[in-house]
């Protein structure tokens, strides 16, 4: 059971917030059922904790944030510390937590034989607000489990865990990367890296390379390339943050969120959604993902690989729904065009799948052992297309594609031709390229 003293704090709150008892007359509408006074108390509480928590997180007020916390469990408030010097760091232009009183339940104690039911402390879902300022489009709403436990005189709960590993495996895709451990943050030029202890050595390489290759996917694709066939458009000139990061964990849960396979790939674009519960939510922001692996390349491979994925964020919304060969095709495309023509090269591998494509891929080609050769195949048809029908051409198909026009007929529409004879077009300009 609570401690005598929480359960006095929660009947005061019930007492100041319980309306008089009026009679009804007979034909009046019965009451709506509401949460009992005491999961209201509860949550009065620990919300109030929460606002605490939140306002010391943005006024920098490590003593308060403190305060939210147990003080029980040594390795809860190492990891809290990280926690809050992480956020310390970030350009916070919102920050919130709120919890969700219908999801409050009492957390069972049973190695107490004497109370096996209630251990006095509460697991709560929370939602968290967050927006980076200058880099969100809007605020990400994402939701964690958190257990709150009485402090010893029994007048506040406070946050005794932000971890439940089983409601995490049921909900995934909820943590980013400053949930999960140290991390360094770099800023420069409308760019915010995040990093951890491997990769900061290399975050000066990350910085320019993606500050640069904004640039440089911008003049390739023009102002507003944002736009989507209806005519909106995202603004041009919001950052782009970046992850370098060795663990991958916070990728967990993010299929449907990425373009590209986590496992993978050496880069992805990450779609974060305003609310990834709810399907009609906003689009908040489009992030890069730099596997570690890519930053012992040189600068010409790292440059090519952050121009590709900057394609796709500065395309935003407007490839989803396009097939494979067309999104990838196009930021294969792009990322090329910084590259002087003599140093564009191909494989082997791309050379023999290119021999013998026969119509454009499909997604599972994209995720098969030739998906290497399959993306050089989708570059060269791009190539094909803008030298001989313009580089809007590509994006007037990307338009029709997305918005649910077929390819053969977006194909025939913008360019007069089937899918099989235009990868023999785009096969034919790659093997003439390169002499195969």
């Amino acid at each position: 059971m609570p401690p005598r003293r929480l359960l006095s704090t929660l009947a005061a709150i019930a007492a100041l917030g319980a309306p008089a008892l009026l009679a009804g007359c007979s034909h009046d509408p019965p009451p709506v059922e509401q949460s009992g006074p005491r999961t209201a108390d509860v949550a009065a509480l620990v919300q109030r904790t929460l606002s605490a928590r939140a306002a010391s997180l943005r006024e920098g007020d490590r003593a308060r944030f403190r305060r939210t916390l147990a003080r029980t469990d040594r390795a809860f408030l190492a990891e809290q510390q990280v926690y809050y010097d992480n956020l310390a760091t970030l350009p916070l232009g919102e920050l919130a937590f709120e919890v969700l009183p219908e999801t409050i339940v009492p957390a069972a104690d049973p190695g107490d034989p004497d109370n096996p039911d209630g251990s006095g402390d509460y697991w709560a879902e929370v939602l968290t607000t967050v927006r980076l300022q200058g880099y969100d489009a809007a605020a990400v709403r994402t939701r964690d489990r958190f257990r709150f436990t009485p402090t010893p005189d029994g007048r506040r709960l406070v946050v005794a865990s932000t971890t439940d590993a089983d409601w995490e495996q049921a909900n995934p895709g909820n943590a980013q990367p400053w949930d999960l451990g140290p991390i360094e943050v770099l800023e420069r030029a409308g760019v915010l890296g995040i990093f951890d202890d491997s990769t900061r050595r290399d975050a000066g390489r990350v910085l320019d390379a993606v500050a640069a290759g904004r640039s440089e996917v911008r003049d390739v694709l023009g102002p507003g390339a944002a736009g989507d066939a209806a005519g909106n458009s995202a603004a041009d000139g919001a950052g782009v943050v970046v992850y370098a990061l060795t663990d991958p964990t916070f990728l967990h849960g993010l299929a449907d969120q990425t373009v590209g396979d986590a496992d993978r790939a050496d880069g992805l674009s990450i779609v974060v959604p305003s609310d990834a519960r709810d399907p009609d939510a906003p689009v908040a922001a489009y992030r890069i993902f730099l596997n570690p692996r890519v930053l012992a390349q040189p600068d010409g491979v790292l440059g090519r690989l952050v121009r590709h994925e900057l394609t796709h964020v500065a395309l935003r919304g407007r490839g989803l729904g396009a097939p494979l060969w067309l999104s990838e095709g196009i930021a294969e495309y792009v990322s090329v065009q910084a590259v002087d023509r003599s140093r564009r090269g191909v494989n082997d591998d791309a050379l023999r799948v290119a021999a013998s494509a026969v119509d454009l891929p499909g997604a599972a080609e994209f995720a098969g052992p030739d998906a290497t050769g399959w993306y050089a195949v989708s570059w060269w048809v791009c190539e094909y297309v803008a030298g001989n029908h313009g580089e809007q051409a590509l994006l007037m198909l990307l338009d029709r594609t997305a918005t649910g026009t077929g390819t053969d007929a977006a194909l025939r529409e913008v360019l007069g031709l089937s899918s099989r004879e235009l990868v023999q077009r785009g096969v034919a300009l790659l093997q003439a390229t390169y002499g195969a």
